[in-house]
Parts: C-alpha cells; structure tokens; sequence
C-alpha cells in the first residue's frame, strides 16, 4: 500500500480505480542485498579481466600509481603524526586517474553483464554456443597491418565441437555481448564520462587466447559511447576537463561522442532520449530510483511523442525504444511501461573500494576499530559503503552462491565475517563529506546546521554540487536504514562540511605525504640524473582534485572545529614537507605574489572569518623559522591530544578503540605542480630530514605516553560504557513503549468500531 495519509486501505482508492498513466511504478519486489553484492562481486571480477590487479600483501615499499600493483590503501605516517590518528589513504584505480566513478562505471556494465550471464544460464547449450560461435566468427586483427581482418574463418568455426567450445569463458562473451553493438548514453559532470571511455578501451585492449589464436573481448572498430558532459562555459567546469574530454572524441579509432549542457536540468531527460533514438544504455552518473526513474522516463517519453505526434503507447512499439525499455528492466504490457526497479548499479560498483579497503585492514593486527571518512559528491558514493557495511554486518542476507564468490574474491573478509562480527569485534563508522559551497539536501533533511562557516560564492567543486538527495531517493533510502538501525552511518553526527578554504591544505599535505614516500624509495635513491628523478616523481605523485581532497578537508576542518586540532599543527607539518608561503600559493595555483595572496585571502574570508583567519594565519606561520613553528606545534600537540580525549570525533566507546582512520581520495583531474616546484619541495624535504624523523618519532612516543591519561581514559571508558548502557535501555523503553501505544490504539479502535451504536 503506496498511499500516505491514511489509516486503513480503502480499496475505492488504493486499487487501480482511476486510470493509470502512461509509464507506472510497481513495487512487485525490492532488490535483495544479495543481488546488489552479487554486481559489486561481478564488478570486482570485470575489473580484474581488463587487467586490475589484486592488492598484493603490504609491505612499505608499495608506491601509489606503481605499474606494478593496483593496491589502493596506502599508510600516511606524516599525516597521522599531524593528526594523532593512525591515517589511511583510500585511493581509486589509477586506470581511472583514482578517480571514484570508476567504480561507479564498471558497476553499472557489471549489472549489464550479470543480466546477460542470468539469460544465458537458462538458454540451452545449443543457444549458448551458437553465441559462442557468432563471438569468434567477428573477431578481428585489432592491432596488427589488417585490423579488419577476420581472426577466424567461418569454417573454422563450424568445425568446433559442443566440446571445444566450453574452453571460451562463458563471461567474456557475455561482455562482447552486452557491449559491442549497444551504445551507452552516459550523463554526467565529466569523471563518469571519462571513466565509461576507458572500460571500452581496456576491453578493446584485453586479450582472449583460445583455439591457438589471440583475440580481444571488443574489436577496436566495437563499443559506442555518447557522454553528456558540462559546456565547457559552464561555470562548475574546469579547463582540464574539457580538454581531456574533447581529446578522447578526437581519438581514433573514434569511440566517443560528446552532448554539452549549461544547465544541468537538461542532462539526464536529454541523454535518456539520446538512448531511446539508438536503443542504447542509459548511464546516469546519479543512481536513480524507480519514481526518479518513472519523472525520467515520462518526461522524455512525451517530449518524443509530440516530436513524433503519436501517444506514449505507440511508441512502445518502436524497437529501439523497447531495447532501451529492456535494459531499465521495464515491462510493456498493452502500452503502458511499468517500471519495476531504479539504476542502482553504480552503487554496487562504489561498494568495491569499501570491500578492499576491509579486505586489507581486517588483515592487519589489532585493528578493533575503523572510522571512513567519505565525501558525499554523488550520494552512491556513500551510500555505498554504508550498503557494504551492512550487508557484511549481515552475512546471513547472501546466498550460498554469492557468498561463495565472496571468498573467491575477497577471502580475508569471509574469514573474518565466518568467525567475528563486523560492527562488533571490529567497530565500524562511516562519515560523509559535504561541499559547503551547495547546500545541500541531504544536510537539509539530517538537519546539518554549519554555524561558524558561509557557503562563500566559490562555485561547488563538479560532483559535490549534487542535488541527487531527496525523499524516496535510494541513496537516502540506504542512509537512513543505517542510521535507523545503529548502523555505521549515524545521521548529522557522522555528516560534516568541507570548506574550500581548506582544500589546498588538504591537497598539500595530501601531495606532500606521497612526495615523502617516494623520496625515500630504494627506487628513487637509485635514480642517478635529475630528468630520472622527475619522472619518477610525476609517475607516482599526483595532486588531488578538489573534489579528490575533499574528504581529508572535511576530517581536518571536523577536527578544527572540535577543537582537538590546531593550525599551529598543520602549518608545521607543512613547513617540514617543504611549502612555503609562496610555495603553497604556487602550488594552490594562485599568483605567489601580493595579488595571489590577497585573492586567496579575499575568497577564503567569503566563506566567514574563521576561513578567513585560519588562510591568514597558516600562511604567516608558513614564513616562520622551523625551530619557532615546532616549539609552538609541540605545545599546541599536547593541547590538541588532551582534548581529543574529552570530545573525540566518533562515540567514545569506538573512540577508545583507537580507530584506523581511513580517508577516501578520488581523482587527480586537475593541473599538476611543475618540476620546478617539485624540485623545490624535495630539497626543501631532504633540508629537513632530521626534523621530519624526530616529528615521526615525537608522535610514537606521545602515543606510548598515552598512560600519563590514565585518568581522562578511565573516566571517558566509564563514562562511554554507562552511555552505552542507557543509550541501549532507552531504545528498548521506547520500543517498549511505542509497541504498548499502539497495541492500546488498535483495542480502542477495535471497540469503537464493533460498538452498536457505532456506523
């Protein structure tokens, strides 16, 4: 029963009294948490067959964007003696420039494949392998002098038996088969675009060896993409975007197309229509749910039909609109479309950096605790890893199928979800990142209220503008079933801003940390000219894009404003990675003059004076002796630990604990520093070595001092365990209570309604 407002059904309204639209939502069934892990295992398992590699085991040696290893957490000693936390980089796939709608786009093919797989499984094996066949009677030479040549012969292929032809990975077929002839219509602000680009090129580059010939899952001359991307005049676009973006039309053998919007209103019903013209994909870079998806459909569906002077209903005869229709999983039944289920494939795919990450931190020891910040730039992103948190904290909702797969794929977190709870003997949060430049809704209906900060006139960072929240949105709809049920999301206290004041600090000491990493390398050191030295630096250091860095900007302004973290702290750790004050006005890519500082300072005081002082300050300091900064860091560390004790970040109980901080990165889209200032930097590192090993050892030793808190720790541990107790008891009096109420309003009814003198 769909209809609100009402106490009891009554079938005069709630049945299909009035006449129904054109396009209807059903509510048949919901997707089961096993079939949304069963696309995020299959996407895992499409990346691995475009060539991503498995973490390997940790070791420090590992190097971020290494060619060889795609492992992405990585530890960041600098910055977790910054902090006091013990910090974690979560990165993307560098076959995705990190960025996190990679996951997003190899999600939602993956649920394109796992319908073809799903058909397949209940056609006959004469039906399968006469797939099988038209798969190797099209492929081509792809890289060779005679690209279009044929790999095999028709006779060749008639020769196979039933036999030979279980040698060909049912699986790769299933991609060819969803992919080569289809178009995807993908909309988006430009990550999503770029990523979809890049999974049809990788499967135009991945190889199938069988029958005693090499061939590849699409020829170079398969796979079509149409993306819907921002005018390059529009204001949330940057240059570098639109530069990559119109490179990747320009490339040959062309794949693909580019549609410009200004207003982002116009995107999605234009792309849907776009699929509809050429029975193709719909892509959204925003999961959509069955009603969004019902707007979309109706929306566009009329346009066309006045286009075309003809009714909805006619056009459920046309056979590429039914093919699109088809692949939304629609059913068309005597013309009305009835929409069964939304895009929710991209969030499977988002689900997949949650499951690495857990699959490398539950093998490391005494990890009791995780806390993740995430930064909220599509809604999927986040709420993805609260969906993977809670399936895992339920193991019990996968079958034995999709458990099985997990194993394969992901054996540290089968083992441990066989023997231990996620949730309980590793305690789980999850905190999502907001872009304060857009208010946004979700921060609306939390009931986020930012006190100190303005939105400023900075436009939002592309991708955390995203207006996608709303009722009866499922990323919503996932948030609040966690924060419902004491999952790992838990409402407006795990919901934080992040200023764009803040960014470049956050993409410095980002930037910084890496760039210590790999000076320190055996590689590196081994390097004998400057021009090699260079090029390993731009190979494995990468700055992060805003919105890449967002989520660190986040953590540390949540920390400022709690008052457990100083810009003292911060202006230190700078100083030692080498930054000055021209230096990071250079590298924030403001004029590292008069005029750049004022600008920089002008935009960071729109977003309220404590933006405004923090610039101000940081960069005075930043032109300090090191000696005076650290005397003053050190005392600020000692104001900063003690008070972490008395208002920490996550519930006290989690808290002491001691969490893994894990801090998603996503995308490094953006300009990077030149060699000159990389130069810089290192020198100015290397000048500074002793230094930086007395900073990291200056924080071991605090953390071994911890003991001289006895007292703070005994009194939060007494106090958060009695907090747990009367947090849990008032939940069961208020259940308790409700079911009490209501079972005496339902006997109050009953009596009133039977009562004879009642009509």
């Amino acid at each position: 029963m769909r209809v609100s407002y009402l106490h009891t059904e009554i079938p005069e309204i709630t049945s299909d009294y009035l006449s129904e639209g054109d396009v209807v939502v059903r509510n048949l069934r919901s997707v089961s948490l096993t079939e949304v892990m069963d696309v995020a295992l299959l996407t895992m398992r499409l990346a691995l067959r475009i060539g991503i590699q498995r973490p390997q085991s940790r070791h420090e040696q590992l190097l971020p964007y290494d060619q060889d290893n795609d492992n992405l957490v990585f530890d960041c000693p600098l910055n977790s003696a910054l902090t006091g936390r013990r910090i974690t980089f979560l990165r993307g796939w560098k076959q995705f420039q990190s960025c996190i709608k990679g996951f997003n786009s190899l999600g939602l093919m993956a649920e394109q494949v796992l319908r073809e797989l799903t058909a397949a499984e209940k056609l006959g094996l004469k039906e399968v392998n006469a797939i099988k066949r038209e798969f190797l009677k099209s492929r081509k030479q792809n890289y060779s002098d005679t690209p279009d040549q044929l790999v095999f012969t028709s006779a060749e292929v008639d020769a196979l038996t039933d036999q030979d032809l279980t040698a060909l990975d049912l699986f790769d077929v299933m991609i060819w088969k969803a992919f080569a002839r289809k178009t995807i219509v993908c909309s988006t602000s430009s990550n999503m675009g770029i990523s979809l680009h890049e999974d049809l090129r990788y499967m135009q580059q991945s190889s199938v060896n069988a029958f005693g010939k090499k061939f590849y899952l699409l020829n170079i001359s398969e796979g079509n993409l149409i993306i819907w991307c921002p005018d390059r005049e529009a204001d949330f676009m940057n240059k570098e975007k639109s530069d990559l973006l119109e490179s990747l039309e320009a490339e040959l053998p062309p794949l693909t197309k580019l549609r410009t919007y200004i207003n982002r209103i116009q995107r999605d019903p234009g792309a849907l229509s776009d699929a509809f013209a050429c029975g193709g994909y719909f892509f959204p870079t925003n999961p959509q749910s069955k009603d969004e998806i019902q707007n979309l459909l109706f929306f566009s569906l009329t346009q066309i039909a006045a286009e075309r002077k003809v009714t909805i209903s006619a056009l459920t005869q046309d056979p590429h609109i039914k093919e699109t229709l088809n692949s939304l999983r629609c059913e068309i039944q005597e013309g009305k479309i009835y929409v069964d289920f939304g895009i929710e494939g991209g969030i499977s795919g988002l689900m997949v950096p949650y499951l690495i990450m857990l699959e490398e931190v539950l093998s490391m020891p005494k990890v009791k605790a995780l806390s993740t910040w995430n930064q909220a730039s599509i809604g999927a992103a986040l709420a993805a890893a609260v969906i993977a948190d809670q399936i895992l904290r339920n193991p019990e909702e996968m079958n034995e199928k999709t458990r099985a797969n997990l194993t394969t794929l992901f054996p540290n977190i089968s083992k441990f979800i066989d023997l231990k709870e996620l949730g309980k003997d590793v305690q789980t949060r999850i905190h999502g990142l907001f872009d304060l430049a857009n208010i946004q809704s979700l921060a609306q209906l939390l009931g986020v209220v930012v006190e100190r900060h303005l939105s400023g006139r900075g436009t939002a960072f592309v991708g955390l503008g995203s207006s996608s929240y709303s009722n009866g949105n499922r990323c919503y709809e996932i948030l609040k079933d966690s924060m419902e049920g004491d999952g790992s999301f838990r409402g407006k206290s795990t919901f934080h801003p992040a200023t764009h004041t803040l960014n470049p600090f956050a993409q410095a000491l980002i930037y910084g940390e890496d760039l210590y990493k790999i000076i320190q390398h055996t590689k590196y050191k081994a390097l004998k000219t400057e021009a090699e030295r260079l090029k390993f630096i731009q190979d494995h250091v990468k700055k992060s894009e805003p919105a890449g860095a967002a989520a660190m900007a986040g953590y540390l302004l949540t920390r400022l404003d709690f008052g457990n973290l100083s810009i003292m702290e911060i202006a230190y750790l700078l100083k030692l990675m080498g930054f000055t004050k021209q230096l990071f006005l250079e590298f924030s890519k403001f004029n590292p003059d008069e005029k750049g500082l004022n600008l920089f300072l002008q935009e960071s005081y729109e977003e309220g004076v404590y933006m405004g002082d923090l610039a101000k300050n940081i960069l005075i300091i930043l032109d300090w002796p090191l000696q005076e900064i650290k005397r003053r860091a050190e005392l600020e560390k000692i104001h900063s630990t003690l008070k972490y004790k008395l208002k920490p970040i996550d519930d006290f109980w989690v808290d002491n604990l001691d969490p893994l901080v894990n801090i998603y990165l996503t995308g490094d889209n953006t300009a990077q520093p030149s060699d000159t200032l990389n130069l810089t930097l290192v020198q100015q590192m290397q000048a500074n070595e002793k230094w930086i090993q007395e900073y990291l050892e200056g924080n071991q030793r605090m953390q071994d001092e911890q003991r001289k808190f006895n007292s703070i720790n005994w009194v939060s541990s007494s106090l958060s365990a009695l907090s747990l107790k009367l947090n849990s008891w008032d939940k069961k009096v208020n259940r308790l209570m409700t079911r009490t109420l209501n079972n005496i309003v339902q006997k109050k009814v009953s009596e009133i309604s039977s009562h004879p003198n009642h009509k």
